[in-house]
C-alpha cells in the first residue's frame, strides 16, 4: 500500500452504539498514524456518530435503504454498494455490523476490492436459520473476520460455521489518553441522592430485543439496600423496557436510589461520577463500556459468561459473579461498598489494565498488520 490509497468503512447506521464508538476510535488513531484516506458508508441514514466522523475530516456516504429492506430487495442494496466501490476503487473495505457485513462485503467482492474485512460485534439476536446460512455463505466474501472476544469466536464458529482460519480475535479498544480519571462532583450532585451512597453505573440499551438485563442490577441494588448498604444506581440508556424498569424500582421501594438518565453523549463523565460499573447481560460479546469504565479508573462488576469476562482480572481490576444471579451480584455490590479502599485500588489496577491491554494504538497496529502494514508512520493529522 502507498500513500493516498482509500479505505472504506461500511456500517449499518450512525446512531450512538458500541460498534459506532469503536469505529470513531480506530478512525482517529488511523488518521493520526497511517497515511491512508478514509471514507464511511452508512446504510440506514445519518446520526450523532456521523457528526463525530465528519469532525475528523472523513467524508460519509449516507444511504437510507429501509424501503429496499421493506421490499426485501437485498441484492439491489448490494448492487448500489458495488457501484459505489467501483466509483471510488478502495484498496480495502471494512464492514461493521450485520447488514454491512452481509451485503457490503458481497458488493465489495463483486467490485473486486482487493481486501475485504468483516467485523463481527455479536449478532446474537440474528440467529434464525436464514441468518446462519447467510453468515456461513457470506464468509467467502471476506478475507478475515475480526471478532471482539474469544467467546464470540467460539460462538460464531459453533452457530454460523465460520472457518477458524477466517477469524481473528482482537478485543475492542479505547483511546486511553482521552480518559482522565477523576471525580465529577457537580454531575453527581445533580442526581440528588440522599446521603453519600456508593454509586454504581449501568449502561446500555433498555430494549427488549437487545436485553442488557438491567432488571438484574436493579434487584441486586435493592437486595444490597435491604441489607443496610447505602448504595445507589444510575442507568444510562433508553428503550421500550424503561417504563417497566422504572415501575420495578417503585415496586422494590428504591425509586429514590435509582436515576434513569436516558441516552447520553457524556457516558464517560457519568462513569467519572460513579464508584463502580455493573453489567448484567448473560452473554455480552465484549462490551466497550466496560473497558471505558476501566479507563476511567473505576472497578467493574461483570458476569462470568460471554466475552466481557475476558476484560476483567477477578479480584484485581473488578469482580465477577455467576450470570443472572441477583444475590451474587448483590454480594459484589456490598463488597465494594464496605471496602472503599480496596475498590479504589481495583480502579487504579483497572486503569493500568486498560492502558496495557486495550489501547487503541496496539489494536490498530495489529489490525493494520492484517492489512499488510507492519509499522505505523506518524503523520500530520487534522483529526480531533
Amino acid at each position: 500500500m502507498t500513500e493516498g490509497r482509500l479505505h472504506i468503512h461500511v456500517i449499518d447506521e450512525l446512531k450512538t452504539g458500541g460498534a459506532q464508538t469503536h469505529l470513531v476510535t480506530i478512525l482517529r488513531e488511523s488518521l493520526a498514524r497511517y497515511p491512508f484516506e478514509h471514507r464511511v458508508v452508512s446504510l440506514f441514514g445519518d446520526g450523532p456518530i456521523g457528526d463525530q466522523i465528519r469532525s475528523l475530516g472523513v467524508p460519509i456516504d449516507v444511504f437510507d435503504f429501509r424501503e429496499y429492506f421493506a421490499q426485501r430487495r437485498f441484492l439491489a442494496v448490494a448492487g448500489e454498494l458495488e457501484q459505489l466501490f467501483r466509483q471510488h476503487r478502495p484498496e480495502m473495505v471494512e464492514a461493521h455490523l450485520t447488514w454491512s457485513r452481509l451485503l457490503g462485503l458481497y458488493g465489495a467482492w463483486k467490485a473486486g476490492v482487493p481486501l475485504r474485512i468483516g467485523f463481527e460485534q455479536g449478532d446474537l439476536y440474528f440467529n434464525s436459520w436464514k441468518f446462519r446460512t447467510a453468515n456461513f455463505v457470506g464468509q467467502s466474501c471476506a478475507h478475515r473476520i475480526v471478532v471482539c472476544s474469544q467467546a464470540l469466536a467460539d460462538w460464531v464458529r459453533r452457530t454460523h460455521g465460520i472457518s477458524r482460519k477466517k477469524l481473528v480475535v482482537l478485543h475492542n479498544c479505547v483511546d486511553v489518553e482521552r480518559f482522565v480519571p477523576g471525580e465529577n462532583p457537580s454531575l453527581r450532585r445533580s442526581w440528588e441522592f440522599l446521603g453519600a451512597p456508593t454509586v454504581f453505573a449501568a449502561v446500555g440499551t433498555l430494549g427488549s430485543g437487545v436485553n442488557k438485563r438491567v432488571d438484574v442490577t436493579i434487584r441486586a441494588v435493592a437486595e444490597a439496600r435491604s441489607r443496610g448498604a447505602d448504595v445507589a444506581l444510575v442507568v444510562c440508556g433508553d428503550g421500550d423496557q424503561r417504563t417497566a424498569l422504572e415501575a420495578l424500582t417503585r415496586d422494590l421501594g428504591i425509586q429514590d436510589s435509582v436515576r434513569f438518565l436516558g441516552m447520553r453523549s457524556d457516558v464517560t463523565d457519568v462513569l467519572a461520577a460513579c464508584d463502580a460499573f455493573c453489567h448484567a447481560a448473560p452473554f455480552e460479546p465484549f462490551g466497550i463500556v466496560c473497558i471505558e469504565a476501566m479507563a476511567m479508573g473505576i472497578p467493574v462488576v461483570v458476569p462470568d459468561s460471554g466475552g466481557i469476562k475476558e476484560a476483567v482480572e477477578a479480584g484485581t481490576t473488578g469482580l465477577v459473579y455467576p450470570a443472572l444471579d441477583v444475590s451474587a451480584l448483590a454480594e459484589r455490590i456490598l463488597h465494594l461498598h464496605r471496602n472503599p479502599q480496596e475498590a479504589r485500588a481495583m480502579g487504579m489496577a483497572a486503569r493500568s489494565a486498560a492502558e496495557r491491554r486495550f489501547s487503541v494504538r496496539t489494536y490498530v497496529q495489529r489490525l493494520y498488520a492484517i492489512y499488510g502494514v507492519d509499522s505505523p508512520s506518524p503523520i500530520e493529522s487534522t483529526s480531533a
